[in-house]
């Protein structure tokens, strides 16, 4: 009897240890998840932007056929879905892209407030404005090692202006 409950023990004393592991390795892969997601999202800021502005959803745009009558049904009957679809897709795009924006804005007052706007700077030339640190190190007067280190402190602090409590 002694035995057995020393066995129970022993599972259980497992049993939390792998439960707190495996809490452990969910939390870590959520973290880099959201760092993987906002480097994303700055990488495609500009197309997202663009997308929204360009994207066509509706018939105002394509031209028709007046004399075909069939070019006219096939608009109204089939493309209908595609074009609501389109519209689904720019509207979800252009609520995305007011978020990043309004993340980046906080994101540069904070910076302002901790006289820390270069950090900023770097962020904004290298994803918005697709400059290499190369030039970014040569124009702020700091080692690319420094604009790369700043980029990524300012990704991690977008991330939770972007996700918040799952950032942290």
């Amino acid at each position: 009897m002694r035995y057995s409950a020393n066995y129970d023990e022993v599972i259980k004393r497992a049993v939390t240890e792998a439960i707190k592991e495996f809490d452990i390795k969910k939390r870590e892969e959520s973290k880099t998840k959201i760092l993987h997601n906002t480097k994303l999202l700055l990488s495609n800021y500009n197309n997202l932007s663009k997308h929204y502005e360009e994207a066509v959803d509706n018939l105002d745009y394509i031209e028709l056929d007046e004399a075909d009558e069939n070019s006219c049904e096939s608009i109204e009957s089939n493309d209908k879905l595609f074009i609501l679809s389109i519209r689904r897709s720019k509207f979800r795009t252009m609520i995305m892209v007011s978020h990043i924006q309004t993340a980046l804005k906080v994101l540069k007052e904070d910076c302002i407030r901790k006289n820390q706007l270069i950090k900023y700077e770097v962020l904004e030339k290298h994803y918005l404005q697709n400059v290499p640190f190369n030039q970014i190190a040569v124009e702020f007067s700091c080692s690319e090692m420094s604009a790369r280190r700043w980029k990524n402190e300012m990704v991690q602090d977008l991330g939770v202006y972007l996700f918040g409590i799952d950032a942290l």
